[in-house]
């Protein structure tokens, strides 16, 4: 009886989401990417930036922005509430260039987040109707990062989401969060090319200004401290205006935390969004991430059960463990090409500890930030 109750239910969990890769995951693995420039002048594009105290990390991504091979665009740096030099830098930068515009902000109001007021001040002085955002600790891979993500938009696009990995360095912390932000990247870019586009990431994320505008900016969060991404995208993007980008050309690196306390406070920031988001994402997301948990829980119950009655296994409990094993390659190795795409490092092993490991880190930390109050953008 525990014999036929563990390999049914284990590769009923197998065959979902076999069935789950099949339907999201290979649709970015045969996705045509694009790399064929179009300088189209009808498509000028502000770059808007929101930084507090980011100096050193400017120093680097401000003459990185101003070089970039575009023929019409302007840096919108938004100076939030800095204590340090920076409106100085940036004013001496502005000399030399005119295509870079500060806005100074040196008080927010009570109602709204500070991160989601500096955008909002940051849309307002745009001069251009494409809009492309990047944080202040990122760099484009590329001169032809604004080109690239431009060259997504056509007439019915109003979103296009890019694609931002994390620096490689050693250690373990590191490990997770840049396999963590892959899949994570795997699967919004996937739900997108399903006409099911529910996220994107501030660092390397595009809309344009009259789509702000006609929602009200973020009228509809305004004191929720996360969001200003993947809540916006999740209210306004849809199966007809939304595309994606993941040309390494049009990536942005962006260097992760170093200590295990400011990367769950990160983490909890952006995974106590999620409760906001749509019903529809919410349970496929969180279906998904319950048939993964349990199909790694009940796995070793079904080993048990296999070897203590392995004489008496039959031709169908032989092709329920053939789909069991089945799901453990076929999960991973997809997920393994899927870095291939785009252009991550990765190994088979690593594929297969972090297969494991996922689902159980994600609930956990899912479940801890639903019921925590996470902290305001410094």
């Amino acid at each position: 009886m525990i014999l036929y109750l563990t390999l049914y239910l284990v590769a009923f969990f197998a065959f979902w989401q076999v069935a789950y890769c099949l339907f999201f995951y290979q649709r970015l693995l045969f996705f045509k990417v694009k790399n064929f420039i179009d300088f189209d002048f009808n498509k000028p594009v502000s770059v808007i930036v929101a930084a507090h105290n980011e100096i050193e990390n400017l120093k680097i991504l401000v003459p990185l922005l101003l070089k970039q091979n575009y023929p019409e665009f302007e840096v919108i740096i938004v100076d939030d509430r800095s204590e340090d030099d920076t409106y100085l830098y940036l004013l001496s930068e502005q000399r030399k260039d005119v295509r870079l515009k500060i806005v100074r902000i040196d008080y927010t109001p009570e109602h709204i987040s500070h991160k989601k007021y500096a955008i909002s001040l940051g849309i307002k002085a745009a001069l251009y109707p494409y809009l492309l955002f990047t944080d202040a600790d990122c760099q484009p891979l590329s001169e032809n990062w604004i080109a690239l993500m431009a060259n997504q938009w056509q007439e019915k696009t109003e979103f296009v989401l890019g694609f931002s990995p994390y620096q490689k360095q050693k250690g373990l912390l590191n490990w997770i969060i840049r396999y963590e932000t892959f899949f994570t990247a795997i699967q919004y870019l996937s739900y997108a090319l399903a006409g099911l586009p529910y996220m994107g990431v501030g660092r390397n994320l595009a809309y344009k200004k009259e789509v702000f505008l006609r929602n009200k900016g973020f009228n509809r969060h305004l004191k929720i401290v996360g969001g200003d991404d993947d809540l916006f995208v999740n209210d306004n993007a849809n199966s007809q205006n939304t595309a994606i980008c993941i040309n390494k050309g049009a990536q942005v690196l962006s260097y992760p935390k170093t200590t295990w306390h400011s990367w769950k406070t990160q983490k909890n920031r952006h995974l106590s969004v999620g409760k906001f988001y749509k019903k529809k994402h919410i349970l496929l997301l969180g279906w998904q991430n319950a048939m993964h948990a349990l199909f790694w829980f009940g796995l070793p119950w079904a080993v048990f059960a296999t070897l203590w009655n392995y004489s008496k296994i039959e031709p169908i409990h032989w092709a329920l463990i053939g789909i069991i094993l089945f799901r453990v390659f076929f999960w991973s190795m997809i997920q393994h090409f899927n870095t291939k795409k785009l252009k991550c490092e990765t190994s088979y092993v690593s594929w297969w500890l972090f297969d494991c490991v996922y689902p159980f880190f994600i609930v956990f930390l899912g479940i801890k930030a639903f019921f925590s109050k996470p902290e305001q953008w410094s």
